[in-house]
């Protein structure tokens, strides 16, 4: 059973949790635009499992079946320890080589982009991971049921939620044996002394057997996102630009040797012929401060209230679409796309938010419109409720238009 949706009300929860007690501790970790592109990245990589083929579960069938492997039988608590033990084992090593190869970092780099360290950036996942359960290929050859290693699995991913956070310091014996918040604290820091460290994901005894712990030292304080930026608040962007950045340096570079080697190489490695020219680009690529430009009290309170609407379908829509003509679900996905694109041009404050809002508001009434002659099998109800909301967040948008006080001209 995969717990994670069952956790994601918990999760929420204790977002909210962390926040409160920020604000009362005088110690806030929050901040509005970061804490939205983190979840919005988090919905779209639930999301973009509508579109996924099994991949994985064909593989693994596949293997079990022409091996021959026997399956454990789990009657045992001992044997359900032992797949915890060795799930997280096999992700110690895709995580590492997560951050080792441009392949698997273009996937994972997303989780590193937050500035800032607290729950939420513990939903902040990419969905461009399709090729990271070949390292858990082992479990299956040695007889773990499929239905086993998705339940561990889950488990092992909510243990980790609770390790992003900065107002829990340390837990003495425990920073020895389990992944704290304060070694995980070292695994999101861009410090050149931490970086690629603590790759755990419940244990960090892999770490330390395999030379790749960092404690936390008190006076090097955590400086958290990647080392070069990202700058923007697009969360499509967010998912793609290191595999975008990785396939032009493939294309530029002259010996093929290299076009396929990158891939394959440190995220910091470059071919000999263009080295000069990328490393002087990144050289200047990360001007100091966090990403945080201004934008308007109410664009903020709208995206804000747009993001919870948006996740709120969009857990729906998960759980719906199997019922729901594909073409629909097709369109949705990407309207929840374009929905988390417009929110994060709100955010970065320029004017094209607005008039993007405009336009995706006015295309989701054209679908409820045309729904029941596009779409028959689609409910009334649902292209009711899309209509009415497209409606209201019009409405909203020209009562603040109006509603705003003149700007002030002089005499």
């Amino acid at each position: 059973m995969n717990y994670v949706e069952v956790a994601i009300p918990f999760f929420i929860l204790a977002m909210a949790l962390e926040f409160l007690y920020g604000r009362f501790a005088g110690r806030q970790t929050y901040r509005l635009n970061d804490t939205v592109n983190s979840l919005q990245l988090g919905v779209l990589s639930r999301l973009v499992d509508l579109l996924k083929l099994g991949f994985a579960g064909i593989v693994f069938g596949a293997l079990v079946k022409w091996l021959g492997v026997p399956q454990w039988s789990m009657d045992s608590a001992w044997q359900w320890v032992v797949a915890f033990v060795a799930y997280d084992f096999c992700y110690y090593w895709k995580h590492r080589f997560g951050h080792e190869w441009r392949i698997l970092w273009a996937s994972h780099v997303a989780h590193h982009q937050s500035e800032e360290f607290n729950l939420s950036t513990a939903l902040r996942q990419a969905g461009t991971d399709y090729i990271g359960f070949v390292f858990y290929i082992p479990l299956f050859l040695a007889g773990i049921p499929a239905a086993v290693v998705v339940t561990v699995g889950s488990l092992n991913l909510i243990y980790q939620f609770w390790v992003h956070t900065e107002h829990i310091r340390r837990l003495g014996p425990l920073e020895w044996i389990l992944i704290t918040p304060s070694n995980h604290r070292v695994h999101h820091a861009r410090n050149p002394l931490y970086i690629d460290r603590n790759y755990g994901g419940v244990f960090i005894l892999w770490d330390r057997l395999f030379g790749t712990f960092q404690d936390e030292l008190p006076d090097v304080p955590c400086e958290y996102g990647i080392t070069h930026g990202l700058k923007s608040w697009n969360p499509l962007w967010a998912n793609v630009h290191f595999w975008w950045e990785t396939a032009r340096i493939a294309w530029r570079t002259r010996r093929w040797r290299d076009k396929l080697r990158i891939w394959f190489m440190r995220p910091g490695w470059f071919p000999e012929d263009i080295a000069a020219e990328f490393e002087a680009k990144y050289a200047n690529a990360a001007p100091p401060g966090k990403f945080d430009p201004p934008a308007a009290g109410f664009s903020k309170g709208y995206v804000f209230a747009q993001f919870w609407l948006l996740t709120a379908g969009s857990l729906w829509l998960l759980g719906a679409a199997e019922d729901l003509p594909r073409s629909f679900v097709l369109l949705a996905f990407g309207w929840f796309c374009a929905s988390f694109y417009v929110q994060g041009q709100w955010l970065e404050g320029g004017p094209a938010g607005r008039w993007l809002e405009w336009s995706r508001l006015a295309l989701t009434l054209c679908v409820a419109l045309a729904g029941p002659l596009s779409w028959p099998a689609v409910s009334t109800t649902l292209l009711t409720v899309l209509a009415v909301y497209a409606g209201i967040s019009m409405l909203v948008l020209v009562v603040e238009r109006f509603a705003a006080p003149a700007p002030l001209t002089s005499a």
